[in-house]
């Protein structure tokens, strides 16, 4: 029995010895990052949301925090002071004007475009007190009406596309600045007759009856980008290996997204983020993004020269200096490689 006993906790302690010997032997985790990133409640940042809901920032090896914001361009001063790493925002001059000041933040994706053939995300509408009345039945018509219009704002690009197709321009307008809340009364008591507007808003509005999409964006500027992800020095010269795990997780978003649509689990993902009812973001249109990330280099060159007309920006610069695409290409190489090799 003692001879026994003796070769139980032998054997015992043996096996806590190879136990420990193979604990010590195992790599150690690797070192998790930690990267800001700026967050607004809109449809467009569906694949931010996406990644983070499905864990796909945790699975490499990125810890999430959102910086908030009220508006887009005020995202850019923090993300060149290195307070946030990556910006979401639409198109707009800033883009351009801090990039040719010399800091050093670049276009590093994309987060939208206006697909021809896609449920239509945003555009023009109109009062329907005044579409009933037959007061507005051409965009020469909008001459004196009320525009809410921020003229910073990227929004001013796509109303002075629509207003060039009456021969107008803003000056031809009343111009003023309501907050999107507001602008259901403001159409309800005749305060305002037209604005540019995104979903969830187009639902919103046609909810409340009092204004109609008028104009399509996407008929009224086929295929153009309006959104694109900025990054600033953190990732494009300090780490630019978080940069690309970001890059990796995104477009893994966006490919569900596109996959899958308004799916239950999706509107389930924007509904707890957005703080929108699930029957609304059902009912609303969802923006196109480009399963590969890519830049449309054509439409940073249009808005450019539109931009210098107005007087936004001084000079326009080349593709290649506001747009960097190694992070895009790394990632796309990385998703396809390990979509071939699914069965």
């Amino acid at each position: 029995m003692r001879m026994t006993a003796r070769r139980m906790t032998a054997s015992l302690v043996l096996a806590m010895l190879i136990a420990a010997a193979a604990w010590a032997a195992r790599p150690a985790p690797e070192p998790r990052t930690n990267l800001r990133i700026v967050a607004m409640r809109y449809l467009s940042f569906a694949p931010i949301f996406i990644a983070l809901d499905e864990g796909f920032f945790e699975q490499e090896g990125l810890d999430v925090e959102f910086y908030a914001v009220s508006r887009s361009d005020a995202a850019i001063p923090p993300l060149i002071q290195g307070d946030v790493d990556v910006v979401p925002a639409a198109i707009m001059p800033s883009y351009f004007n801090v990039i040719q000041r010399g800091a050093t933040m670049k276009v590093v994706a994309g987060k939208g475009h206006h697909a021809p053939n896609a449920c239509p995300y945003s555009g023009i509408m109109v009062s329907r007190k005044l579409l009933e009345s037959g007061t507005f039945s051409s965009v020469a018509d909008a001459r004196g009406l009320v525009v809410s219009i921020d003229r910073s704002s990227p929004s001013y690009f796509r109303l002075d596309r629509f207003l060039e197709m009456g021969g107008l321009t803003l000056d031809d307008m009343r111009i003023i600045d309501i907050p999107g809340p507001t602008r259901l009364d403001a159409f309800d008591n005749g305060a305002l007759h037209i604005t540019t507007v995104s979903e969830p808003w187009i639902s919103l509005f046609r909810r409340a009856g009092h204004a109609e999409l008028w104009m399509e964006s996407r008929k009224l500027m086929p295929g153009f980008q309006f959104g694109h992800l900025l990054f600033g020095k953190s990732l494009l010269e300090e780490r630019p290996e978080d940069g690309e795990k970001f890059m990796r997780a995104y477009l893994r978003a966006v490919r569900q997204l596109n996959r899958d649509g308004s799916s239950p689990r999706n509107i389930e993902i924007l509904a707890k983020y957005t703080r929108l009812d699930e029957a609304l973001l059902a009912e609303a249109c969802w923006p196109t993004i480009r399963n590969d990330g890519r830049v449309q280099t054509e439409d940073l060159l249009a808005f450019q020269h539109w931009a210098l007309e107005e007087g936004l920006i001084s000079q326009i610069m080349p593709p290649e200096q506001v747009y960097d695409p190694r992070f895009v290409e790394s990632a796309n190489r990385a998703l396809d490689a390990t979509e071939s090799q699914q069965p």
